[in-house]
């Protein structure tokens, strides 16, 4: 216990020390999953500056896809072909730990590249009308459920524009992700065991604590 909490004291100390960050961010997204092909949202984020000129990111992200699609597919039931058209209301919460180095540093911009890890929630709320395309009789359902604790690994690239120094900046950032979204080899889902995501961010970066390293 007593190392615990000297952990946490030396924890707060360091971080009393160092620079910090906070920063809002519209987000888009791509995926080549059709649930999630076009996505919208939002983000929130922390940053602690190090001496190194390095910096450690946590960010939280909420995006949203509202694009419609179809499909056709045929059943693993009848042997049958269906179309599907999908109006979905899906959404994805994405909570990652990115550790940035900083290749480049000019007195008006810097470039940083690292390692991303995160952990994903995937929420499907789907509207879908189905036929067999042998018949004209369609029929309505609805999809509602959620997938927890998804593990993403992926990188980020980032750029950043200072606009008052030591005080603010912009940040245009790209984030490739890669997924694990379902078991290897499971048959007749229809669900990848990988998604892969492409994330563009523009970040206003507030600074506080001690000047930023430079």
């Amino acid at each position: 216990m007593k190392k615990i909490i000297g952990f946490v004291l030396a924890l707060g100390f360091v971080v009393q020390l160092s620079a910090q960050a906070v920063k809002v961010m519209p987000v888009f997204s791509m995926s080549g999953y059709e649930k999630y092909h076009t996505n919208f949202g939002y983000g929130i984020g922390y940053d602690l500056l190090l001496k190194s000129q390095d910096k450690l990111s946590f960010t939280f992200t909420h995006s949203f896809n509202m694009g419609d699609y179809s499909t056709l597919f045929l059943s693993d039931a009848d042997g049958r072909a269906y179309h599907r058209d999908i109006k979905p209301k899906n959404q994805r919460i994405s909570i990652a730990a990115i550790y940035s180095f900083k290749l480049l540093n000019r007195s008006r911009y810097a470039l940083f590249i690292g390692p991303k890890l995160g952990v994903n929630y995937f929420g499907i709320n789907e509207s879908i009308v189905e036929r067999r395309l042998d018949e004209n009789e369609p029929y309505a359902y609805r999809l509602e459920y959620w997938e927890f604790n998804k593990i993403g690994l992926g990188f980020s690239l980032a750029y950043e524009r200072k606009l008052i120094a030591d005080k603010l900046s912009l940040t245009l950032s790209t984030e490739p992700d890669m997924i694990f979204f379902s078991k290897f080899g499971l048959m007749g889902s229809g669900v990848p065991p990988l998604i892969g995501f492409l994330s563009f961010q523009l970040k206003l970066v507030l600074y506080f604590g001690s000047k930023p390293p430079s």
